[in-house]
């Protein structure tokens, strides 16, 4: 369980990306949907901004090296070759993140860095904890959202988004 409310919801935005792609065959995880992107290119997107934010900005860690190819980046193609790998890159990025915030508090994510990268409003004031994590989990929860109406489309039965946060509670 994490200490803050606000690490407990980009927790639970993982356990419902988890969840809300865990039983699509390796084909359908990267096959493109009509005008849109695969799951496993939507799954790399999200969590390639979520490392360059929490484990390469605060941890100044490398980026992990498959998820943080530029086809995974804003305006990518949406297509994505190999699950297993990706996924992989997905759960080493995850647990790294994991690890450095699972025994934050509150008081931590005041943390401020240094920003220099696209959000050019970021700049003057800097990159805070509590900001990125807020951003990412809302981006997580935005993208879960596309995954669970794609699988709808596909007459999947895939339950109900966001899960019980019971990490936010």
């Amino acid at each position: 369980m994490a200490k803050s409310k606000v690490i407990g919801l980009l927790f639970e935005a993982w356990n419902d990306l988890d969840r809300v792609i865990a039983d699509l065959t390796f084909e359908e995880m990267v096959s493109n949907s009509p005008g849109g992107s695969s799951f496993a290119w939507t799954a790399a997107h999200v969590t390639a901004a979520m490392d360059a934010w929490i484990n390469v900005r605060f941890q100044s860690l490398p980026p992990q090296p498959v998820i943080s190819q530029h086809y995974f980046r804003y305006g990518g193609s949406g297509i994505a070759e190999d699950w297993s790998v990706i996924e992989m890159g997905i759960r080493e990025a995850t647990e790294t993140a994991r690890h450095y915030l699972q025994h934050k508090d509150e008081k931590d994510l005041d943390l401020t860095v240094p920003y220099d990268g696209s959000a050019s409003f970021l700049h003057e004031v800097g990159l805070n904890l509590r900001y990125a994590l807020l951003c990412h989990s809302a981006h997580y929860f935005s993208h879960i959202g596309e995954i669970a109406a794609k699988r709808n489309r596909l007459g999947h039965n895939i339950g109900d988004y966001p899960g019980r946060l019971l990490e936010c509670i």
